[in-house]
């Protein structure tokens, strides 16, 4: 059998714990004990591992047990558990469980150990656990050896069981038995802890019992954790001792398969050494290391757990993730809650004390609150000081302390309980006491920002780590409280950002980037307002990640990128990138294509018009991978030269280099994070980023059809219904908005309406509001205006109906009766008033006082506008142009026409159809043409960029080529591009502007044919204009065949083309506010019928067929036969019954087929259809007539309900789509109409495209200055901004929030009443109940009334002490002998007495310290995780039978290398007899050059091991230390006087003030003496002279300015040392077999000539250095206060 020693490294600090073999617990001082690891053997009969599932699969194969494997009997006593007849092992499990093939030791001779009597093998607990009485809820469960490699553990929690990572790990430790707390502060202690657990989606750790605070916790997740409405679950792990859990047979498998689930049972009775798990956790893992009845087994294994998880990171990000922090949260508890604390903080962990709990959490509060933390200024290596925090403990809070660890544990092992309570607090940046109160800081919500503010403190100088803790804890009220406070964080951003000028910004983007991807709106906001520059963080680089989710992917697991493709933004950008033949990323032309697909065509992306986005290497971006490397093809290159303008190894040079701090990418980023929130349907981070951007109203629009369009792309109904409920939220942002700038000043809210986007595919609010839908938002008063104008034309408002109908029949008529808007300046001003721009200038004037950036003189300019350019009386033609380009005289010449039309088909139908073709007809047909060439024309315009010779039409929006067509057909103007377009307004349409597209837009591509089709026939009405021109050719063509029976066909036709044309002219009515609802109403009425035929024919179909084959059997199959039996059942439904067909008799029928068939005599219905038709027909009519008819009439008048509730919008949207058609169509109305398609046409034959026409000024679309357009938007902001302010307002003040803010009042004032009542009720015996001494937490509150009393009492006390005291100091100076107060002279002796005993209290607490050799035995050694085994006060002589001792073998891996300064052999892995004279102790070492000899005698040597002489360690081996046996240094204490400013000494209670140099520590983070260890061959004196430069002085020795004044102050410094101390040091360090040995030499400056002017510095090795002043408060390194004590002692010094 292979043997191999088990051994212990510690984690290196570039390693995980994963990488880390668990420590053995079982090494013995006397012999090795080799593991001897035996082969487990497979389960014989186990069921096969196909049939298992994975996590059985996974457990069964990694995760192990262990059991004992020699039978060892253990002595009987009478305390035993199990029966006298039935044995028991050392192991603590009876003789039965060990099975028969096991050997037998012999009782109390042979010495049973873990490591040798036990073995691991495959676990027999696993599974899910049920918890009989408490729910059907089931928990996983393990069994799992105390050996267990993390790396395992982590998997199984991770992947087996599915954990989420943490973003936080608390750690509740205190008592183990049940204790009693507060009712008020359980409460507060079990809501705090759910509420930070559900917060920030912690990991809760805990014993797992149902005893103490585990059983706290449970109850804790019980009463508010699986209550909760939160999906996030509550992670509460029980890690819990296996050998301790009573009922754990109910958990076991013998075929290890596990149980799924285990019914386990809590019993009334709890068994001593046992306990039961508690039910409300949700995991538990059960340690196991083979004994049983053995506490704290499990506490070592939970430390490395606890490590792993720390080692894990968040899920915030790559670069903003951070290590889970850990944070140690203490409930009551006893020693072992101390040890706990102490190792907490030694391993830089925070912990949080909820005082009032008990105990040891009472002690170290009580401690906490008492002690002073004094900052010390030091000197760093660069020479720069430096302010450390040290905690200082007065001599009486010390006595207080030894006095509440000795009432609380006993007078056992008391030094050591002290001093692990003063050093836990030795940082007090990672200590938090939450203390609960009445009327403080103790609320619901205080105990979890006590824990998260812990955690912060503990990272205080790291204000990026803090930040990025907030993020993963989702707490924006901790980053403001704590973060973002007093200017805190921007002091700390400029002061790095003196030394570092990126790395700052650096962080805070990608702190930024995580909020915005994991969906934190708050803190979004907050970053913005602390110094984020969107422009500045927003690249390319950036916003790719965004859309492909790049910083969330897990490297281990695609888990991330799961959750992605089911988003519905993820599949429908997939689409597209596949589509477009993207293979690995969603590219920004992806995104660009799917924006253009859910507003439509009209709009076009940047994102698709930029060269430099549309060609981006978007996997070099990404994956950092450069196209250069990557062996980019040359057209690519070429490419991305052209796109930039640069040369090919320029651009390649662009691509290597970061893109963070450049010119910006985006002009304006808000709006592509805007549309990167609204595509993921993120509501409150798309409304964060709409009020921080620009074009509110046009940004709320798109955000809304881009909302409306994704709810009809999905098929889920709930993402449906919130999409829907989000796109109209911005279409009431949009309209408020609107309405709130129309309400300052019409005339601007109009240009808004009307002003082209730029940033928004150059298109306009209204056209965004038509292509998206929005009724409501073209109903809106401002949208109507504008229409009103475009309606009228250049006709003035002021003209009534009558009036133009008068001028349209007589046209002299419109030179008198007609207005004109040009007219006159003052005649425009009056009608603007009359329409209301001016109407209520009081009004409009106030609320320009709250849009302080709302100049009120721009009224009077904007106003003046429409004048400049027009002449103030117009020309005879200039009013007949005007009079006939208005669009509502083209309405009312095209109904005028369309009437006519009418007249003269309907007289050519009932007077002149005959063979003979007439003129009228001829007239018909050239009519009939014109309305179809008109039609083609609105086909073409919308493709007609496909068909023109310039493509470049089809860069410009739809209005934009409405625009150009109307100046094609109605100007005369020359055809160029004119660049040097200038003025206020650069518009498509003007006398003096001219036209030039946008130069962003001259590469886009033009749509095809199909997509404008389709976008044509989406219209009914067109659908309805084509079918009448194809039912009116089809006519004609009958028409002209010359047949009798054509003639009549296409009479028939034609009569049923008229009808359709009828039908046309109700598109006409829609311009009538009361008509036009109606046709809405019939279209909607027509799609119910639909629905209702489609039920409706079911019945009549199978009625008309099972009643006709009643009727008439064994009929020939026909069209006539289907012609009867459809008419029987159809026109039943209108009350046709047919009664005298079924009721049909001969003679008046005939049986006969020959009669029937030649059509003399109707065929007789069949005798049985006399009878059974009418019953079936009188079912048929009740169905129909009466349930499915009213059903119609229902659904009817649902129709119009749903739309007379909203008529005006049906009615707004309508006359748009009219108002907009007519205002584009030809002047001329048909036949005439065909000038205006041949003036076209010949301009299009001579390539004179219309696109480049001289402009008129477009009611539709206008392009501002760069100046006017950004004062616009401004000013669009500004009262956007202060819409969103008011609304914040309101909401704050609406009844909701003031019924939660009173809730929360009358349940705080509830809260004080029970503490005020509790506290009556305790002090209502006061009279007659003992005295007794009141727990250290407590303090008494008095009534209101009773404390205002002896507060004021109080305060004259003071008063009258401090005037007694100044008449005494006056007598006694007029009189020499007068004595002082009897009383006082006896307060003063007692105070001092009591002083003195507690001053000499602590200084033989130091000296006992030392004695007991007290840091040689702290749980945790240095620099690693190992525990060591526990040794008490009174077993660490070695001369004290001590036989359950077992030390842990740990040498550090360092030593293990074997560098100079250690031995080159390890003894403590060889067997006894080969160590024999392999190092010789206790003399010189003449081979190694070491000095073996002790400084106290002669040590014992034990199995070729040197025992340490001060005793017992809990560990053996070398730890950190070179040498076995003694390791020699030497330790310099420098001392002077302390002085002040003028020289003096100081003095303290009589005695001289002592300071020494002292340096900080960075391995502990403790003051300690500047010493070292002695290297091979060195002398003491040596040692001190260079470890005293080395850590004390550091770089100034190297300065050639310092260096001689440093040798001479040395070399006087040291010909004065005295020898002070020669001994075994008190080290941390020490173990069994090797130690620390010093020799410690005062050298004092009695003159301060030589040290007072010292200058310090610190080493390379320590943090800082400083002089510190001697006092029994210090907290110093090893026994080097016992070292400042006796130098105290040696000069008389204070001490």
């Amino acid at each position: 059998m292979d043997k191999k020693v088990t051994k212990v490294s510690p984690a290196d600090p570039m390693d995980t714990i994963e990488n880390m073999e668990s420590p053995s617990h079982g090494k013995s001082l006397i012999s090795l004990h080799y593991n001897e690891e035996a082969v487990d053997a497979e389960n014989v009969g186990a069921a096969p591992v196909e049939t298992m599932t994975y996590q059985q699969r996974w457990i069964r194969d990694n995760i192990k047990m262990r059991v004992c494997t020699k039978f060892v009997e253990k002595p009987t006593n009478v305390n035993s558990i199990q029966s006298e007849a039935e044995p028991i092992c050392r192991c603590g499990y009876p003789r039965s469980t060990h099975g028969q093939s096991l050997s037998s030791g012999t009782s109390g001779m042979e010495d049973w150990k873990v490591d040798t009597h036990t073995k691991a093998t495959r676990t027999n607990a696993f599974g899910t656990v049920e918890f009989l009485g408490f729910g059907e809820n089931e928990r996983n469960y393990v069994r799992v050896d105390v050996d267990t490699k993390m790396k395992d553990m982590m998997e199984l929690m991770m992947d087996v069981w599915g954990l989420e990572k943490p973003n936080l790990l608390i750690s509740v430790t205190g008592g183990a038995k049940n204790f009693t707390m507060k009712q008020k502060l359980k409460e507060e202690f079990r809501r705090g802890l759910m509420k930070v657990a559900r917060s920030t989606g912690a990991w809760i750790i805990t014993g797992g019992t149902n005893a103490g605070v585990m059983k706290h916790v449970g109850e804790a997740v019980r009463d508010y954790g699986l209550v909760s409405a939160s999906t996030n679950p509550i992670i509460v792990i029980g890690v819990a001792t296996w050998g301790c859990i009573q009922n754990k047979e109910d958990l076991t498998d013998s075929e290890c398969r596990g149980k799924w689930p285990a019914s386990y049972r809590l019993g009334k009775k709890q068994r001593p050494k046992e306990s039961f798990l508690d039910p409300n956790h949700t995991h538990f893992v059960l340690v196991d290391n083979g004994t049983q009845h053995q506490f704290g087994v499990e506490i070592p294994f939970r430390a490395w757990m606890e490590n792993s998880i720390a080692n894990m990171k968040t899920n915030t990000g790559k670069n903003a993730s951070v290590y889970v922090p850990v944070v140690l949260l203490v409930l009551e508890g006893g020693p072992g809650t101390l040890e706990t604390a102490h190792q907490a903080v030694a391993n830089n962990t925070p912990i949080v004390i909820v005082q009032g709990s008990g105990r040891a959490a009472d002690i170290l509060a009580y401690a906490y609150q008492n002690s002073i933390g004094e900052e010390i200024g030091a000197t760093d290596q660069e020479g720069k000081t430096k302010k450390i925090t040290q905690t200082i403990f007065d001599a009486s809070v010390e006595a207080e302390i030894r006095n509440q660890v000795e009432e609380n544990f006993g007078k056992k092992n008391l030094v050591r309980h002290c001093e692990m309570v003063k050093e836990t607090l030795k940082n007090r940046d990672l200590v938090t006491v939450f203390e609960f109160s009445i009327g403080g800081r103790g609320s619901s919500k205080d105990i979890d920002r006590a824990i998260l503010q812990a955690l912060l403190r503990a990272n205080k100088d790291q204000i990026f780590d803090q930040l990025k803790l907030a993020l993963a804890w989702n707490r924006i009220d901790i980053a403001k409280s704590e973060i973002f406070t007093d200017d805190r964080f921007i002091q700390y951003k400029e002061g790095v950002n003196r030394h570092r000028n990126k790395d700052v910004p650096s962080m805070l983007f990608e702190i930024m980037q995580s909020a915005l991807i994991l969906n934190r709106v708050t803190f979004v906001e907050l970053l913005m307002d602390n110094g984020v520059n969107l422009k500045d963080f927003l690249t390319k680089k950036r916003l790719l990640k965004l859309y492909n989710h790049r910083d969330l992917y897990d490297s281990s697991s695609n888990m991330m990128q799961e959750i992605n493709k089911n988003t519905q933004l993820y599949q429908l950008l997939d689409k597209i990138r596949r589509k477009n033949g993207n293979e690995k990323y969603i590219s920004l032309v992806d995104v660009g294509c799917l924006i253009q697909d859910l507003i439509g065509d009209f709009y076009t992306p940047w994102y698709l018009l930029d060269p430099k986005v549309r060609d981006l290497d978007v996997e070099y971006l990404l994956d950092g991978v450069s196209a250069k490397c990557m062996g980019m093809p040359g057209i690519k290159k070429g490419i991305l030269s052209m796109a930039t303008g640069q040369k090919q190894e320029t651009v390649e040079n662009e691509l290597l280099t970061s893109d963070e701090y450049q010119v910006p990418d985006f002009d304006n980023p808000f709006q592509e994070l805007f549309l990167w929130a609204v595509l993921l349907n993120r509501q409150e981070m798309a409304k964060i980023l709409w009020k921080g951007g620009k074009d509110a109203t046009a940004a709320a629009l798109v955000a809304s059809g881009m909302l409306n369009s994704l709810s009809r792309q999905t098929d889920d109904t709930e993402l449906a219904k919130k999409l829907k409920e989000n796109s109209q939220e911005f279409s009431n942002l949009a309209i408020a908005v609107l309405n709130e700038c129309y309400d300052v000043e019409e005339k601007k809210a109009q240009n808004l309406l009307i002003r082209e986007l730029e940033h928004w595919g150059a298109a306009t609010c209204v056209l965004l509001a038509v292509e998206s839908n929005n009724k409501k938002f073209i109903s809106q008063t401002a949208c109507q205006t504008l229409l009103n104008n475009v309606w009228m034309g250049h006709l003035s408002l002021d003209n009534q109906l009558l009036q133009l109908l008068l001028c349209v029949f007589i046209p002299p008529l419109i030179f008198p009766v007609i207005k004109f808007k040009g007219d006159s300046d003052q005649d425009g001003i009056e009608n603007l008033q009359e329409k209301g721009v001016l109407r209520d200038k009081k009004r409009k004037l106030e609320k320009q006082k709250t849009l302080s950036s709302i100049p009120v003189k721009e009224e009077k300019e904007d106003l003046q506008v429409d004048y400049e350019s027009k002449p103030s009386n117009l020309s005879f033609w200039k009013k007949l142009y005007y009079f006939y380009t208005a669009p509502v005289i083209i309405f009312a010449h095209n109904v005028l026409s369309y009437v006519i039309f009418l007249g003269l088909y309907s007289y050519i139908l009932l007077v002149k159809f005959n063979k003979d073709v007439s003129n009228e007809e001829i007239i018909l047909i050239i009519w009939v043409f014109s309305i179809f060439a008109e039609e083609v024309r609105q086909v073409t315009d919308r493709t007609f960029s496909n068909w023109t010779p310039c493509s470049l039409l089809s860069q410009y929006s739809i209005y934009e080529r409405i625009t150009i067509y109307r100046t094609s057909t109605n100007q005369n103007a020359s055809h160029i591009i004119n660049p040097s377009a200038s003025n206020n307004t650069q518009s498509f349409r003007g006398k003096n502007h001219s036209f030039h597209p946008p130069q962003k837009m001259q590469s886009s591509s033009t749509k095809n044919f199909n997509t404008k089709l389709h976008s044509y026939i989406t219209d009914p009405w067109n659908i309805v204009d084509v079918a009448t021109i194809f039912i009116f050719v089809m006519g004609i063509v009958l028409r002209f065949l010359r047949f009798d029976s054509t003639l009549e066909a296409a009479r028939c036709v034609m009569a049923l083309n008229l009808v359709i044309f009828f039908f046309r002219i109700l598109h006409i009515f829609s311009v009538h506010k009361q008509l036009g609802p109606k046709l809405v109403m019939i279209g909607r009425m027509l799609k119910d019928l639909l629905y209702f035929i489609i039920i409706l024919m079911v019945f009549v179909v199978s009625y008309s067929i099972a009643a006709y084959s009643v009727m008439y059997p064994n009929s020939e199959l026909s069209i006539v036969l289907v012609y009867n039996v459809m008419r029987l059942g159809y026109w039943n439904l209108y009350g046709e019954l047919f009664l005298e067909d079924i009721e049909r008799e001969e003679p008046d029928c005939s049986f006969d087929d020959s009669v029937y068939s030649n059509g003399s005599l109707p065929r007789c219905p069949s005798a049985v259809s006399r009878y059974a038709v009418p019953i079936l027909m009188g079912f048929y009519v009740l169905f129909c007539n009466i349930l499915l008819l009213n059903l119609l009439i229902a659904m009817f008048s649902n129709t119009y309900q749903i739309v007379q509730e909203n008529t005006d919008q049906y009615w707004c949207f309508q006359r748009y789509r009219l108002i907009y058609e007519y205002y584009t169509r030809p002047t001329l109305a048909p036949p005439l109409i065909l000038i205006s398609h041949m003036a076209l046409f010949i301009r299009w034959i001579f390539g004179k495209c219309s696109f480049c026409l001289s402009s008129q000024p477009s009611d539709l679309i206008k392009r501002f200055s760069s100046d006017k357009a950004r004062e616009l938007v401004q000013w669009e902001n500004m009262i956007a901004d202060a819409f969103m302010n008011r609304l914040e307002l309101e909401e704050k003040k609406n009844i909701e929030n003031r019924v939660i803010n009173t809730q929360e009042s009358i349940h705080e004032l509830f809260f004080k009443l029970d503490e005020l009542q509790d506290l009556q009720a305790t002090s209502g015996s006061s009279g007659q109940a003992p005295i007794s001494k009141a727990p250290v937490n407590q303090v008494v509150r008095m009534p209101p009334q009773m404390d205002k009393r002896l507060l004021a009492l109080e305060e004259q006390m003071q008063q009258s002490t401090v005037a007694l005291n100044w008449i005494m100091k006056i007598l006694q100076e007029q009189e020499k002998n007068t004595r002082v107060a009897p009383m006082l002279e006896d307060k003063r002796e007692n105070e001092k007495q009591k002083k003195e005993k507690d001053k000499a209290l602590v200084k033989n607490t130091v000296e006992e310290r030392k004695r007991l050799n007290y840091k040689a035995r702290l749980p945790c050694y240095p620099q690693s995780l190992i525990n060591r085994f526990p040794v008490p006060d009174h077993k660490v002589s070695w001369e004290i039978p001590f036989p359950e001792y077992d030390p842990v073998i740990y040498e550090a891996p360092e030593v293990k290398e074997h560098p100079y300064w250690a031995d080159t052999i390890d003894l403590i892995f060889m067997k006894p007899e080969e160590r024999i004279g392999k190092i010789k102790f206790n003399e010189y070492d003449d081979l190694n050059k070491v000095n073996r000899k002790s400084y106290v005698g002669t040590y014992q040597v034990q199995d070729g091991l040197p025992l340490n002489p001060t005793g017992r360690t809990g560990l053996i081996g070398r730890g950190l230390l070179g040498r076995y046996g003694p390791n020699h240094c030497g330790d310099p204490i420098v001392t002077r006087w302390k002085r002040d400013d003028i020289g003096n000494v100081v003095m303290k209670e009589g005695k001289k003030v002592l300071e020494f140099v002292a340096i900080f520590r960075k391995d502990n983070k403790l003051w300690s003496i500047p010493g070292g260890m002695c290297e091979p061959g060195q002398k003491v004196s040596q040692c001190l002279k260079a470890e005293f430069t080395e850590e004390a002085l550091g770089s100034l020795v190297e300065d050639s300015n310092m260096e001689e004044k440093i040798k001479s102050d040395l070399k006087i410094m040291m010909e004065e040392g005295e020898e002070i101390y020669k001994g075994i040091c008190d080290d941390p360090r020490n173990t069994d077999n090797s130690w620390l040995e010093t020799v410690v030499f005062n050298y004092h400056d009695d003159t301060g000539k030589v040290l007072h002017p010292f200058l310090l510095r610190a080493g390379e090795t320590v943090e800082a250095a400083s002089w510190l002043e001697v006092s029994s408060s210090l907290m110093l390194h090893s026994s080097h206060l016992y070292y400042v004590q006796l130098v105290a002692e040696k000069l008389n010094a204070f001490f």
